[in-house]
């Protein structure tokens, strides 16, 4: 019958619509989170603008710096902040506050210390978990770091490991 094969036709192309719709949705929602920055880089700059006025002074300051700051990195680097950010976000809230807390702590620590401090968590970083935990049960961790600093050390390097 014609009218069955008009409706036929038109149930079809609705399902393709409706499938086309669902896998987008789907595909969308495994996207992990933009980072912040990666949102505010998104927006116009009349949009942004917009809504750093409606933060304190100097939260949108704050932001501005960052966002300049990022843009002037180079793509490399902007990609290993977007995946140190990507190992922090997938973190449980736990382990997201000591991370906190020991960055915190790390820029209290002397100015002299900080850079020492960050080619250690750098250096661990880029070594086999066994060799990361023999190197810091070693003597020299051990003299060449404060406790303070070596528990900063130990968990940055487990919590945000490349």
């Amino acid at each position: 019958m014609p009218g069955d094969l008009g409706r036929s036709r038109l149930l079809r192309a609705s399902c393709a619509v409706l499938l086309a719709i669902l896998l987008a949705t789907a595909v969308a929602a495994q996207q992990p989170p933009a980072n912040p920055i990666d949102r505010w880089n998104r927006m116009s700059p009349e949009e942004r603008e917009r809504e750093l006025a409606k933060l304190p002074p100097g939260r949108a300051r704050q932001i501005r710096q960052r966002i300049a700051r990022y843009n002037q990195m180079r793509p490399e680097e902007q990609k290993a902040l977007r995946d140190r950010y990507d190992t922090f976000s997938h973190l449980p809230p736990d382990k997201q506050q000591i991370v906190r807390d020991r960055l915190r702590e790390f820029r209290r620590l002397p100015q002299a210390r900080q850079p020492v401090v960050h080619r250690e968590v750098v250096r661990l970083r880029s070594l086999p978990e066994a060799q990361r935990q023999a190197s810091m049960n070693g003597d020299e961790f051990h003299s060449q770091f404060s406790p303070q600093e070596q528990q900063i050390i130990r968990d940055l390097t487990a919590y945000m490991a490349n």
